[in-house]
């Protein structure tokens, strides 16, 4: 079962959505969301949050629906049932977003949403997909990932330089799209694991999009979902299936998420509480 809830509608075009994938997040959450906020409602343009919840087991689609209801942007919570994976969420995400420009950003905040300008300056600027880089001159780390971690990350972003696409940093959870494009990519994304950063990298080169990168901060944060060894199989044996489906044409064509089941049930909020429920 998908559940959606929406507060505070925007009856005027959404110049940008800001999607959040959430999996087990109830203890910090609402800190991101209040900061995402803060920063939309001060900016000359209308704005919405989507939260994707990931199949959470703490609670953090009713922490998530008691902040959206004194969020000053409109904000919508959708949720299924069963963790599927990041690539999952945001796949789900940007098929109910409804803004001219798309963005994804971490639950943490590792990079901060003042990075937004820069990434829309981009995307105004002809490029068609933006990524934040912790690796190009100019970006700045002010908390470090775990050693491991980190050199995890950069055996991965290697592979994908020599196997799917030319960047400093794959991985790095701040990404903006303009809409069609955003909404084309991940209609075709086939895996849901660690791995689709690349996977999207690969169909944007195939579609001929063009993607550029802007140095940005990052601020590790503790309480990474990411499982070592587990996580670290999957992304290598997700670059394979990645090459492999190049190869068999499986990029060719989209599998839209199927939104008339996902908003089957909606609750809007007003400025007093739940007006409206289907």
């Amino acid at each position: 079962m998908v559940q959606s809830q929406e507060s505070s509608p925007t009856p005027d075009p959404i110049h940008l959505s800001v999607v959040v994938p959430a999996f087990d997040e109830a203890d910090r959450i609402e800190r991101s969301l209040r900061a995402i906020d803060a920063f939309l409602a001060a900016q000359p343009y209308t704005a919405e949050i989507v939260v994707v919840d990931d199949g959470s087991s703490d609670g953090t689609f009713e922490v998530v629906c008691d902040v959206a209801k004194g969020l000053g942007v409109s904000a919508r919570v959708l949720r299924y049932e069963g963790n599927q994976g990041k690539g999952h969420a945001l796949k789900v995400g940007f098929a109910a977003a409804r803004g001219q420009r798309l963005a994804f950003c971490d639950a943490d905040l590792a990079t901060p949403i003042e990075h937004l300008p820069e990434l829309l300056e981009r995307l105004e600027g002809g490029a068609d997909v933006v990524i934040g880089s912790r690796k190009m001159e100019g970006s700045r780390i002010e908390v470090r990932q775990p050693w491991l971690r980190e050199w995890m990350g950069r055996g991965f972003t290697l592979l994908v330089r020599h196997l799917i696409a030319d960047v400093s940093d794959a991985t790095c959870g701040f990404k903006g799209f303009r809409a069609p494009v955003g909404k084309d990519l991940f209609s075709r994304l086939q895996v849901s694991d660690w791995s689709f950063d690349a996977e999207l990298l690969l169909i944007a080169r195939l579609r001929g999009y063009r993607v550029e990168e802007f140095p940005v901060v990052w601020i590790d944060q503790p309480g990474t979902k990411v499982r070592l060894a587990g996580d670290a199989i999957q992304s290598l044996l997700g670059l394979a299936r990645i090459r492999l489906n190049a190869a068999l044409g499986r990029y060719q064509s989209s599998e839209p998420v199927d939104l008339a089941a996902i908003l089957s049930r909606t609750q809007t909020f007003g400025s007093t509480g739940a007006v409206s429920k289907s």
